[in-house]
């Protein structure tokens, strides 16, 4: 490793370094940390790098920070103009879209205002185009995602792309087009293509994933083909990265050298010719996606690779590598907070450090095998830690499916634009062609996605343990004769190792009520069993809150199945997830007050004085009645969760006239510590009489952030601190854990408290 490497190393750590910060330096002490590092450049050069790096990223991340909405402009109604950036995304609700604000008009003198927002318009008769301008009246506020664990970390995602605030346009005479995207506008083009590729393709099932490899657009990708790419470690191959682009530089550097050789009045110039044509397609295709932050990465290493044969210089391969990280830093020191970026130089840097100083030449398909072999092995540590989850089958797949995707499909795609400018017809049947070969490849996917042994899924790996596994890999991949095979593949088995035990007892019991934005779901932990609470939400076929939320959270857990699924009744809010739960995770018991809604289940109605015990610990539903009394919020299941260490009580959505029921026939049986809001803190429920008779501690409130009904409602609010009952609500706190354990106070865990890092929404 020479020096520049080391630096290199250095300048990375540094920046890499800022993402455990809980909250930022300040400003001085940047300026600070920046005279330090110069100042010891001459004695301590890494070190000076190392805090160099970490100034750079803080003081990018202060900047990005300081663009967010300013509290005192959330859910107010502002008027702005700007114009529409990347392609729209349309679902059965809304038209979802990138804004870049240009100016705000109202309020009058606003000076702190982001520019850049994160749109959607609930007006299906509105057509908003990439490269347009227009004028919104919108309601903001500040990032905010649900915060769970083993969760999609939204605001982190928010964050990394300097989206200052989300929201909302508002139904109003003053939402116009002020402009069209003008003609040599990237959006106008990206727009053109896609209607046109909808036209070509009309009808073909994979027309999603065709439009992902020429857009970067993968908003039509179906939740089944997602899985699928999963499931066979392809996923890789829909992203116009560093893979396409690449590819892509290089057939046209190869073909315009090849012409150029011919041509005498070129001949002198035409490997500097070569390169510059090179380096404009990569930034056409770049274009394409839209500049994505994937592409964007890249186009910088592409840039450098073919820098230095412009310049005519001969540069090691990972002192390339270097150049080009440091180069992708520097742009954008916030890259390393996705997983994209370290799988992505992460296989580079495993191919060069593997491929290099072989002896043996091998054969194209040697070659090919052995880089999959190798590249599978090197990225299963990275692979666990961000997915916990690793295809078995991926250097099968992907063996097949790379070379077919490189050099078949991509470049027939690019053929078949180039066509289409020229003829619509010979356009139309190369697209058609290109159909037809994803659907060859499809077949050969699907088969091995539904082979048993496809994927393998962990508990979560520690950072320590990616590491350790990561020197495995650096010992396995070094060339025989080195370091024993057997004694590396030993540092493998931390990954393999489970890192989570039982930690629960007979008799004691979890709550983790998830934050499931505006619905409800709490996750019943015993000793050996898994209850689940109602569901979350489902907003369209291809999103839904049990397959962001509540299934990461069970893989992160390490739960195979669930004892009994509980939903309390219709409400989307609360049965929407259901069904994909069912699907995903073996469920021992289905029980529900609408046993009409899952037929095929085999369901079970929840009623009054139904009861069961597992592991020591005593569950009984109080309601609804068997007369059934009551139907909608009212009929919902009411559970009662008791142990000698405590209890809690799900009342669901139940408002005042079944409170009062259970006041007056079940009042000995509703005490409890812990009570799960009724109807999410609404003021048609919680009444005084139901919160004497319960007299918990704590009340959970499940509701989402600034939600439209405004729950929790202030007044049941100030009547459950009246009663001196602690609140605590999952738009504020995240996930709240409570556990009855054997000799320990009940106390409720807040997942934001104890997870937030800088970027997280702050209350």
């Amino acid at each position: 490793m020479n020096n520049f490497q080391k630096l290199t190393l250095f300048f990375c750590t540094g920046i890499v370094s800022v993402q455990w910060l809980i909250a930022l330096p300040s400003i001085f002490h940047l300026i600070i940390g920046a005279i330090a590092a110069l100042l010891a450049y001459r004695w301590a050069s890494g070190l000076s790098f190392l805090i160099l790096g970490f100034v750079w990223a803080a003081a990018y991340s202060s900047l990005i920070h300081n663009n967010q909405l300013p509290n005192e402009l959330e859910s107010k109604e502002i008027l702005i103009r700007g114009q529409v950036i990347d392609l729209p995304a349309q679902d059965v609700r809304s038209i979802k879209f990138l804004f870049k604000v240009d100016e705000v008009i109202t309020p009058i003198g606003q000076l702190a205002f982001p520019n850049k927002l994160r749109l959607s318009w609930y007006d299906r008769s509105k057509q908003v185009r990439s490269g347009e301008k227009w004028q919104f009246l919108v309601k903001l506020k500040r990032p905010h995602g649900l915060s769970n664990p083993h969760g999609f970390d939204y605001e982190k995602w928010i964050f990394q792309h300097n989206i200052g605030a989300t929201g909302y346009v508002r139904k109003t005479d003053g939402n116009k087009r002020l402009t069209a995207a003008p003609w040599w506008s990237v959006g106008r083009w990206r727009e053109s293509l896609k209607d046109y590729l909808d036209i070509a393709l009309a009808g073909s099932q994979h027309i999603g994933v065709i439009k992902a490899l020429v857009l970067g657009d993968r908003s039509d990708i179906s939740v089944d083909q997602w899985d699928v790419f999963r499931k066979t470690g392809t996923s890789h191959l829909i992203a116009i990265s560093g893979l396409h682009i690449g590819l892509i530089s290089a057939l046209v550097f190869a073909v315009f050298r090849w012409f150029g050789l011919r041509i005498s009045c070129l001949r002198s110039d035409v490997t500097r010719l070569a390169i510059l044509a090179s380096l404009l397609s990569a930034i056409l295709y770049a274009a394409l996606a839209g500049f994505s932050v994937p592409t964007q990465r890249a186009l910088i290493m592409v840039s450098v690779v073919l820098g230095g044969i412009f310049w005519q210089r001969y540069y090691r391969p990972f002192h390339v590598i270097s150049v080009a990280l440091v180069a992708v830093l520097i742009i954008d020191p916030l890259a390393p907070m996705s997983a994209g970026f370290w799988l992505s130089f992460g296989a580079v840097g495993i191919i060069l450090y593997a491929g290099t100083g072989r002896i043996k030449k091998p054969t194209f398909v040697t070659q090919l095998l052995k880089v999959q072999s190798w590249v599978f092995i090197g990225l299963v540590p990275l692979v666990l830690y961000f997915f916990q989850q690793v295809s078995l089958l991926a250097p099968l797949a992907n063996v097949i499916a790379v070379p077919f995707v490189s050099f078949a499909v991509v470049p027939l795609l690019l053929i078949a634009l180039l066509l289409s400018l020229f003829h619509n017809g010979l356009g139309l049947m190369a697209f058609n062609l290109v159909a037809y070969l994803v659907d060859v490849l499809w077949v050969f996917l699907d088969v091995i996605s539904k082979t048993s042994f496809s994927s393998m899924s962990l508990s979560p790996v520690s950072l320590i343990e990616c590491l350790i596994a990561m020197v495995g890999v650096t010992l396995l991949l070094m060339p025989k004769g080195l370091f024993p095979k057997p004694v590396a593949c030993l540092l493998f088995l931390p990954l393999l190792s489970p890192t989570q035990s039982n930690e629960l007892a007979k008799g004691e019991f979890k709550l983790v009520l998830l934050d499931v934005g505006q619905g409800l779901s709490a996750v019943i932990h015993t000793a050996d069993n898994v209850l689940i609470f109602d569901a979350g939400a489902k907003y369209s076929e291809k999103s839904d809150l049990a397959s962001t939320v509540i299934l990461p959270y069970l893989n992160g857990e390490g739960i195979k199945k669930l004892e009994r699924l509980i939903i309390s009744h219709g409400d989307n809010d609360h049965a929407g997830g259901a069904k994909t739960l069912l699907k995903n995770i073996p469920v021992n018991s289905l029980m529900t007050s609408v046993p009409e809604l899952f037929r095929g289940h085999k369901p079970v109605s929840c009623k009054e004085g139904i009861s069961w015990r597992l592991d020591g610990v005593n569950f009984e539903f109080l309601a609804p009645d068997r007369n059934d009394l009551f139907e909608g919020n009212n009929a919902s299941c009411v559970l009662k969760i008791s142990s000698v260490n405590g209890s809690v009580l799900l009342p669901g959505d139940i408002e005042k006239n079944t409170e009062r029921s259970l006041v007056q026939y079940k009042r000995e049986k509703l005490k409890a510590d812990v009570l799960i809001a009724p109807h999410h803190g609404s003021k048609t429920s919680s009444t005084i009489e139901f919160l004497e008779a319960i007299n918990p501690r704590y009340v959970l409130y499940p509701v989402g952030y600034k939600n439209r009904f405004g729950f929790p409602n202030k007044m049941i609010i100030d009547r459950y601190k009246k009663e001196r009952i602690r609140g605590f609500d999952t738009a504020t706190d995240g996930a709240l854990t409570v556990r009855f354990y054997d000799g320990l106070d009940i106390r409720v865990e807040s997942f934001r408290s104890e997870s937030s890092k800088f970027w997280n929404w702050r209350l």
